[in-house]
């Protein structure tokens, strides 16, 4: 797919969103407005970042269950997040509006512009399930990935059950294996030569 055919999709998307997303003014306060005729109020335009079209093709209903919705443009394209009201108990404290001013010092870009709107009829949205849970594949790490398979082999030789044998009933003698892991220990040895050692000059 050439850049031209993304970018007519990518404005086709943005068309098709626009026109599923109903923003309504009211006549006397244009901080006052109706999304899919729910009411919100701007209540922060910090460098006049609000844009009906933008957000038309931003929204989503899943928004639609937050107390706040923050809005911040980076490089023309507009970021919606949402946050809920100060002390809900069983919301993080990141995800309440009182945490609105590290959110912008720390994800949005210095001196961006921003909004806040405020829902005035927050809800409870159900979240899509996906029904189609086929098989899911398994990510393995390849870090400790050898050590993992030898501790399990050791802790399954550990726990084998004994077996009823004579000592020294084969030419094998018997080996004795203390603790679960099996470490290597190297020796150094001298080399056994049949020659003389060359005697050092004086």
């Amino acid at each position: 797919m050439n850049r031209e055919r993304m970018k007519e999709l990518a404005e086709a998307q943005f068309a098709e969103r626009q026109a599923a997303t109903q923003i309504i003014h009211a006549a006397d306060d244009f901080d006052k407005l109706q999304i899919n005729e729910r009411s919100y109020k701007l209540v922060v335009n910090y460098r006049d970042a609000y844009d009906d079209e933008k957000l038309a093709a931003r929204f989503s209903e899943f928004l639609e269950k937050y107390n706040f919705i923050v809005g911040d443009i980076a490089a023309d394209q507009l970021r919606l997040r949402g946050f809920y009201n100060k002390g809900i108990t069983g919301i993080p404290r990141n995800q309440q509006i009182t945490a609105l001013e590290d959110y912008l010092y720390e994800e949005v870009n210095f001196g961006a512009p921003y909004f806040v709107l405020e829902n005035l009829e927050p809800h409870e949205v159900q979240e899509d399930i996906d029904t189609n849970e086929g098989p899911k594949r398994r990510h393995r790490s390849r870090r400790g990935s050898n050590s993992s398979k030898n501790k399990g082999a050791a802790v399954k030789e550990s726990q084998r059950p004994a077996q009823n044998k004579k000592p020294n009933a084969g030419k094998n003698p018997e080996v004795k294996v203390k603790g679960t892991r099996k470490k290597r220990h190297f020796e150094v040895r001298d080399r056994k030569t049949d020659k003389p050692a060359a005697k050092k000059g004086k």
